[in-house]
This record gives structure tokens, sequence and C-alpha cells, in this order.
């Protein structure tokens, strides 16, 4: 599933080659690299500015029609095309998209084109014509979307299948990107990566403690945003079965309004309005410390494609409640199986995280150690930023020859 698992076959298991393997590419040249993605994705913002970082071009291709939010590398470029919704007829606006994505690409001449989420970006790549191309599948696009539109599945089918490199985060994801129609020998598992010098264990952040009024009281931490996909009305049935000096901290950032309201009615009829600590939003440079606070994280989506939220909370070695999901068991199977509850089941939750509650301070430690080695063997950012440039040179290199 990671850069540093070994595999006979990379390409036939989608799993990257060990790190061991990886070129040295220190003394050589910078790629040009174009991404189509949503350029306010804090994901894919961090993505490019970490190949920014590295000393590549990064050009980001962005529909003419979407504001970009201020917080962008400054070196990062940004160049415009059409979107085929400025059209009113779909199919002559996807002419037009051509044509503009064409421009575009002619004026950047990367090395690489990169799209980031299946769905619109995915198949605006293919429709460029341009190669070497790779798509980033990043979750309802492929396990969601393909399945209830025909349109989307024939288009899945034609941009998968054309791509020179298809990635995702974890192995049932990119199993199913195989699925939809990319070619296995061209498929990599690869994270996203997490920054292990941020994301660390450290001493109980104290003085968010206190800010939050958590003092002398045990805490769980749900860091995903409340959505109906986010099943939080489980971990708020969850907490009520849990005992009094337990809270439960969440974020009210990029809520659904209909599901917060339902949340917080769901709070007050349980009693539980002095037990849950609601903050506005949790910025990235302060969520190790909202990691750290926690005696157990818990994250119950319905789906997912490969949970950040637990491997953060793993490098953090936080113990996490985690959804019966297949990107779940590849982590927690080895690490804590018991960890892994049914969708929806607030009592098995909620005996769950009793367990984790109750165990010594000589168990925590052990799990924090053993959270914390498979996060680096398996999803350092540095690691799999470094096997992804290696990918990109594969490809850039391909393109030069063919040329």
């Amino acid at each position: 599933m990671t850069p540093a698992m070994a595999a006979p076959d990379p390409g036939a298991t989608g799993v990257p080659r060990p790190v061991a393997q990886l070129a040295d590419d220190a003394s050589a040249r910078p790629l040009s690299i174009a991404f189509l993605g949503d350029a306010n994705s804090i994901h894919l913002r961090r993505w490019a500015g970490n190949f920014a970082a590295r000393g590549h071009r990064i050009t980001l291709l962005v529909p003419s029609d979407q504001a970009v939010a201020p917080g962008l590398p400054g070196e990062i470029a940004i160049e415009r095309f059409v979107p085929h919704t400025a059209h009113r007829v779909r199919y002559l606006g996807m002419l037009d998209t051509r044509r503009s994505l064409r421009r575009a690409l002619t004026s950047v001449a990367p090395d690489v084109l990169h799209a980031h989420h299946l769905t619109v970006n995915g198949m605006r790549a293919w429709m460029s014509g341009f190669h070497p191309y790779a798509i980033t599948v990043w979750g309802s696009d492929v396990l969601v979307t393909v399945r209830w539109s025909l349109r989307a599945r024939i288009f899945a089918r034609l941009s998968l299948r054309s791509a020179d490199l298809v990635t995702g985060i974890s192995r049932h994801l990119v199993g199913a990107a195989i699925a939809a129609g990319a070619r296995s020998e061209r498929s990599h598992c690869l994270h996203f990566g997490v920054d292990l010098t941020l994301f660390s264990p450290g001493p109980d952040p104290t003085e968010l403690r206190v800010r939050l009024g958590l003092s002398g009281r045990r805490v769980l931490f749900s860091p995903r945003t409340i959505a109906p996909l986010y099943r939080q009305a489980t971990v708020i049935d969850a907490l009520a079965r849990l005992p009094e000096d337990v809270a439960l901290v969440m974020t009210r950032h990029l809520a659904d309004p209909t599901e917060l309201l339902a949340i917080e009615a769901r709070i007050q009829e349980r009693g539980l309005t002095e037990r849950v600590v609601m903050v506005p939003s949790v910025p990235y440079s302060e969520m190790p410390d909202f990691y750290r606070l926690a005696d157990v994280v818990v994250s119950l989506p319905e789906s997912d494609s490969g949970p950040i939220a637990l491997v953060e909370a793993l490098a953090v070695g936080r113990p996490t409640v985690c959804s019966d999901l297949p990107p779940v068991h590849e982590w927690l199977d080895d690490l804590e199986p018991s960890a892994i509850v049914p969708v929806g089941d607030a009592g098995a939750t909620a005996a769950a995280v009793q367990r984790m509650l109750a165990r010594d301070p000589a168990e925590r430690a052990d799990f924090a150690r053993r959270a914390r080695l498979a996060v680096e063997e398996r999803a350092d950012q540095e690691r799999c930023m470094a096997e992804m440039e290696r990918l990109y040179r594969e490809l850039a290199a391909g393109r030069r020859q063919r040329a």
C-alpha cells in the first residue's frame, strides 16, 4: 500500500516499489507539472506545494469561473481554461473545453499533466489529448459516482484506460479504479502522506485543554466534518453511553447546515450540552495538538477511500475507533482490529472506546509506538512524495523518448 512496502510485482498489486529502490534524482533537472484539480483543496495545495518546494515548475489549470482563495504558495502559477459548463449545450461546451485546455497546455508545456479526482478532472485530462497524464482517484469519484451514472462510467473508463498513471490512497481505492477501467500495470497505491515532523507524539497540550474547558476530563476527538456521510449522530449516541467525565470535541468547519442543526438538537435531547465542545474550525497547524488532547479519536463515516484522519491520529500515537471499511482494515487489522466497528453502531462504538480508555499506561505506550512505526513505514510524506517524483520522472522520460 505504500512506498516502503516491498512487493514482487508493483504494477499488478498497485503497490509502489520499496523506497530503497528510489532513484537519486537530486541532480536531475526540474520538471514542469500541470495539475487539474480544485485549487482551493488543502490536499491539492499541499501536494502541489510540496513539488514546488522541491524546485519543480508547478501550474494549476483552473476553470475561468473559479475564484482562487488566498493562501496559494506564490511559486505556483495559475493558467485559466474555459469549463464546459460555460456553454449552454453540454457537448458543445466539452469541445470548447478541449480547445481551451489544449491552448493552456501548449502555453505551459508541462512534462506531465496530473488530474486530481476522476470525475470531471480525469475526463478533462483525457479530452485534452495530452500525454503523459496521471489521474489520482479520491474516493466518491470512483467508489460512488461511477456506480450511479452510466455517463460517468463511460467517461471514467475512457479516462482511466488512457491514463499513463493512476494512483489512489488505499489498495481498495486502486482496486476500484482498476475495476472502472484503469490498467493494473499503470496503477499504484500511493498515500498522500503525513508530515511526520508536524504530526508526532508530544506532551499533553495543557493550554489547549484549559482553553476548551477540558481540564480533568477524558476526551474524544471526532475530526471529520458534520455531514451525513460522516455519521456524527453515531458519535453523539456513543458519547451518551460513556461515563460522565468523557467529553467530545467536534468542529463546525464545512458543516452541512441541515446536519449541523440535527446534531445540535441531538446533543440537547441526549443531555450532552456540557460534554460537547464544538469549535468553529481547527487550523492545520493546530491539528496535532487536538490529536494529542484526545484519549481516543473517532472516525465513523459510512464510506471512505483512505481516512487521512486515521493516519494522522496514528502518527501522533492515538488509538482510533473507526467504521468497518476496507481502507480501515488496511491499517488497523495489524494494529488494533478491535477498534473497527460496524457502520452506525453506537453501542459497538461506545464499547470500543471504553476498551481504549481502560488501558493502562504501558498498553497505551506500546500502541503509540507501533502506530507511529506503521505510519513511518507506510505514509511518511517525504517518502510518498519522493516516490511520486520518481513516477513523474518515468512519465517525463517516456514522453521525451516518444518525441
